[in-house]
């Protein structure tokens, strides 16, 4: 146990030392966040930016998908690369630096996540509803983005193929939530996406049936009731369900 968080501790100032990495994952998405805040939209909340408000969420969530880089730069460097003969030689199982690594980067993100969080909130005027389904948003969503990270890194050899794969994934995200101004159509299977399709999607409707937001959504009262408890319950059984898929492939994949 010990091992454990020596490992995990190791591989979290590993990750926040990589300083031009953490830039990149803090100045996009806040400067993106700066930038949707400035178009013009009705004041749904009084006193607060309804476009930083809805900027904040969607892209909090959207950029927990890019964090699992630099993980993935970590492992590959560490269990594939040259680095790998000089663990072998130590008491240690390289599987057994795996979930250490995993819980290194869920608090990664959850960390960047909050900073993202306090800027929006601090100097945006967004407004957040409850705290608390933000705060549960952030943490399944992180956990789903870091399970879909260790995959890839089960289900790839090369450090190249893994890192393509998350930027896919991370870009497939936001278009299939209909973020990047690709039209998906107006069918039953766009209107599945905007709605349940995605961790944005389930996210989003989270935290905007969680407070006085809820009112610009075109549902009545009796749809409105339970819906932010009702996609969180989603966002969990989503991270319960990558979670045991993880742990078969890590089992059955050798490093």
């Amino acid at each position: 146990m010990n091992n454990f968080f020596l490992i995990m501790g190791n591989y979290f100032k590993r990750f926040f030392r990589d300083y031009k990495e953490n830039m990149l994952l803090l100045i996009i998405p806040i400067g993106l966040t700066i930038v949707y805040s400035l178009f013009e939209s009705p004041e749904v909340v009084p006193g607060y930016n309804t476009q930083s408000s809805f900027a904040m969420v969607i892209i909090m969530i959207g950029f927990q998908f890019f964090n699992g880089g630099i993980m993935l730069h970590y492992l590959y460097r560490d269990l594939r690369g040259d680095m790998k003969w000089r663990l072998r030689s130590t008491p240690q199982e390289l599987m057994s630096f795996v979930l250490p690594a995993f819980v290194a980067n869920w608090l990664f993100s959850v960390v960047l996540g909050i900073i993202i969080i306090v800027i929006s909130v601090a100097f945006l005027n967004a407004y957040v509803g409850s705290f608390l389904i933000l705060g549960l948003v952030l943490l399944f969503v992180s956990l789903i983005a870091s399970f879909v990270a260790m995959l890839i890194f089960f289900l790839t050899k090369k450090y190249n193929a893994a890192n393509g794969l998350i930027y896919v994934v991370s870009f497939g995200h936001f278009i299939l939530s209909g973020q990047f101004f690709i039209p998906l159509g107006s069918g039953a299977f766009a209107q599945f996406m905007f709605s349940y399709g995605t961790p944005i999607s389930l996210g989003l409707r989270a935290v905007t049936y969680s407070g006085a937001m809820r009112n610009i959504m075109f549902l009545g009262p009796a749809m409105r009731e339970g819906q932010d408890w009702f996609n969180i319950g989603i966002l969990a059984a989503l991270a319960v369900v990558l979670g045991v898929i993880t742990i078969v492939v890590g089992k059955v994949k050798k490093i």
